[in-house]
């Protein structure tokens, strides 16, 4: 059974233009995702071998910014998943991610909020904690915060996972945008000359990746225990780290 929670939210624009601005976005979300430019294949590939080997019993998912959940629903199957409670803004994502996620069997409860607001005042305890291409969108001392009050909720077996915009040691923001801009327009040919125009400006404007050693400290810095990398996209523009509570 699904549940979803909406709490009041401050309307800027009305809903026909928010709907019309997450179309233009997630249609070239989901290029980037069909033409695996973001490796998504292997990285929720390694999270399922995660939950299914090491993560014992029954647990409890939460998922930050879990857009249509259609990812993760193949990282979950075949796993002791028991709850799934994902978070994020928008309702038209949280609407597909109703039906992909009817499918698990388990029980399911999806929340629009703004994950920083539901991490503040979570009581609930989580298994295992997921994040997928948004933590980046925060500035460090933010991504700190919220990394703090994740390891609040996970008890002394639990595991944050993550896959971020990352850069190698001794590399800068400017140097991470250069080289994403590059990757971006010789590969990702899928995307329209419009589509790419579009990605770039919101990469420029939102995109704050950390370096590898400064993912690795945050963890530490958080309250976990160990932190660890578990892939590197043959691009090098992103990871994915587990850390350990």
């Amino acid at each position: 059974m699904v549940n979803i929670h909406r709490h009041e939210l401050a309307a800027t624009v009305s809903d026909e233009q928010a709907l019309e601005l997450f179309r233009r976005q997630w249609a070239v979300y989901q290029k980037l995702i069909d033409n695996d430019y973001v490796n998504h294949a292997e990285v929720y590939g390694i999270l399922h071998q995660v939950l299914a080997d090491e993560v014992k019993g029954r647990f409890r998912v939460l998922d930050l910014a879990c857009g249509d959940a259609s990812a993760i629903v193949g990282a979950l199957r075949g796993t002791q998943i028991a709850h799934y409670h994902g978070i994020d803004l928008a309702r038209p994502a949280l609407e597909l991610a109703e039906r992909s996620l009817d499918t698990l069997g388990c029980e399911v409860e999806l929340e629009q909020r703004d994950f920083i607001e539901a991490m503040r005042d979570r009581p609930e305890p989580a298994d295992v904690v997921w994040f997928g291409l948004s933590l980046h969108h925060l500035p460090t001392a933010d991504k700190r915060t919220l990394m703090r009050e994740i390891r609040g909720v996970l008890d002394e077996h639990g595991r944050f996972l993550m896959y971020e915009p990352t850069s190698p040691d001794g590399e800068d923001r400017n140097g991470y945008l250069s080289r994403f801009e590059q990757i971006s327009r010789q590969s990702w040919t899928a995307l329209t000359p419009a589509e790419w125009q579009a990605l770039m400006t919101h990469v420029r404007t939102c995109d704050l990746p950390e370096t590898v050693s400064s993912w690795i400290a945050l963890g530490h810095e958080a309250g976990f225990r160990a932190a660890d990398e578990l892939f590197k996209a043959p691009s090098d523009l992103y990871r994915m780290f587990c850390y350990r509570a």
